[in-house]
């Protein structure tokens, strides 16, 4: 009997040891899986916070730049008048030669002052002779003719700005004008 006993507890200890170590295996294998499934969850997490965070940074941008060409565009819009006086000196039509050297200061000083407001992005536009764009004019007055393919400006009574941004145009004041137009 004790051959029996000595044969039958090492099978026994090995089955103990059998169960054991399926009971080990399954729970790491569970483990395994419960780590899986943690990772592929942590990894939608942050594909989707990085989604939102390229997001954000793109809507700050745009954010930004409404910001900046609307901070622009009050400013300069309060020197529009302004300017407008002084090119009026520069373009007046006699100058007598007593008043040269002054209309000279002026234009100088007008051309100072454009050269500011392209640093940011700020352009004066006289269309005289392009094709008419009604986003960035507005049409005085217009005569029909065969000598018109489109309409055109022919005459500008008030210069016009914009901003330019990138390859958009924003208007801050539309160009005053007179439009040629084809025969209807």
């Amino acid at each position: 009997m004790s051959q029996e006993e000595a044969v039958a507890t090492p099978t026994g200890e090995n089955s103990d040891d059998s169960q054991k170590s399926e009971s080990v295996e399954e729970t790491l294998r569970k483990e395994l899986e419960a780590a899986k499934k943690e990772i592929e969850s942590l990894k939608d997490s942050w594909t989707r916070e990085r989604a939102e965070f390229q997001n954000y940074k793109r809507r700050t941008a745009v954010e930004f730049s409404n910001i900046k060409r609307e901070a622009v565009k009050s400013l300069v819009t309060e020197f529009l008048n302004p300017i407008d006086n002084l090119d009026r000196v520069g373009s007046g039509a006699t100058v007598t030669e007593e008043l040269k050297p002054f209309v000279d200061g002026v234009t100088m000083i007008l051309k100072e002052f454009y050269s500011v407001l392209e640093k940011s992005n700020v352009f004066r536009q006289y269309p005289q002779g392009e094709s008419f764009d009604p986003t960035l004019m507005e049409a005085l007055s217009s005569e029909e003719g065969d000598q018109y393919k489109e309409e055109t400006v022919i005459e500008v009574y008030q210069a016009g700005f914009y901003i330019k941004e990138n390859e958009d145009k924003f208007s801050l004041r539309p160009a005053r004008v007179r439009i040629g137009k084809p025969k209807a």
